[in-house]
């Protein structure tokens, strides 16, 4: 399940045994995820690269892997977080969860997510996220979910289980070994390392295609944290296709169909492979009409690359259609 949960994260077993056997190792010598959220994919598979680079846009999520990769010293600030600003005197089960949920809702609706003027390591900050994320439901961006951050049968917040992780040390070795943290567009990250020894896994966020309208309504976006275009917006897709078309490095892409996909990625220059999943979380928060509703979809995994063999395969640029 990684160190900490995070909206379409791969950490299940169903997407590890999808995803991970199709990972080329040889000649590779740099592993990156633009759109890393709880860096699934690489935390819990067997995969090792001489340099590791975790990304993502959201800057908290950012800071609090950063964090969770200083475990001794994480570890002293989430306590003294517990016994201050989580601290309350309250007994009743349905006291405690008033209380949470209030302190949630005031951290999701005052400034706090939209300050990201800190440096990454800002381990205050790290407390009160993490404590919001592991709160919201299905650990959507917190604002685009409900509280369901505090077990009443348990008497437990969520968090706790977080710090559980944090003191067995099972992640400690692989966060040790990410090379570095960034915050930045996927294209800056992209360009900045690509080369015939990187593989990169991309897992944006994923098109919400209306087949009425054919188009992307963007509602998806909110519970990624990516409800702006200079996040990830509706455009930002044709530009991710784009840019991986003409890139050097060994990558492989998760989505969901979309008929751009087809247009810009045919099923006859690329690998295509697929695979049936239940999208327990696909409806997002708690406030969504369909909640609690098990659907099942196929996740699309398309590759630039033989599964088999991790060679490159050979593509004609000029055989593939130009941007609309």
């Amino acid at each position: 399940m990684s160190i900490i949960s995070y909206f379409g994260g791969k950490s299940s077993n169903a997407f590890q045994n999808f995803i991970n056997p199709t990972i080329p190792q040889e000649g590779v010598t740099k592993y990156l995820e633009p759109f890393s959220g709880s860096f699934g994919t690489y935390m819990d598979g067997d995969l090792q690269f001489g340099e590791v680079y975790y990304n993502d846009k959201n800057r908290h999520q950012v800071n609090l892997v950063y964090c969770c990769s200083k475990p001794a010293e994480f570890l002293i600030h989430l306590e003294n977080f517990k016994n201050t600003v989580l601290s309350t005197k309250k007994k009743r089960p349905s006291a405690k969860w008033n209380f949470y949920k209030g302190l949630y809702q005031k951290y999701t609706k005052n400034k706090f997510l939209d300050d990201t003027n800190f440096e990454i390591g800002d381990f205050s900050k790290a407390c009160m996220y993490a404590f919001l994320i592991t709160s919201s439901f299905s650990s959507v961006y917190p604002r685009g979910g409900g509280f369901s951050g505090y077990s009443k049968e348990k008497d437990r917040l969520k968090i706790e289980v977080l710090i559980d992780k944090l003191k067995k040390d099972k992640y400690t070795d692989k966060l040790a070994s990410i090379t570095e943290f960034t915050n930045v567009d996927f294209e800056e990250l992209i360009r900045r390392h690509d080369s015939d020894e990187t593989y990169i896994y991309l897992d944006p966020p994923y098109y919400k295609y209306d087949e009425k309208t054919g188009g992307d309504d963007a509602k998806r976006l909110f519970w990624y944290g990516s409800d702006d275009e200079s996040v990830f917006g509706p455009a930002s897709h044709r530009r991710l296709l784009e840019l991986i078309k003409g890139v050097k490095s060994r990558w492989s892409l998760s989505y969901y169909y979309f008929p751009l996909l087809e247009e810009l990625l045919p099923r006859d220059k690329y690998i295509w492979l697929e695979k049936e999943v239940n999208r327990s979380c696909a409806n997002g928060g708690n406030n969504h009409e369909a909640k609690g509703e098990q659907t099942k979809g196929i996740e699309l995994l398309i590759l630039n690359y033989d599964p088999v063999t991790g060679e490159r395969l050979i593509i004609n640029l000029d055989s593939l259609p130009l941007a609309a």
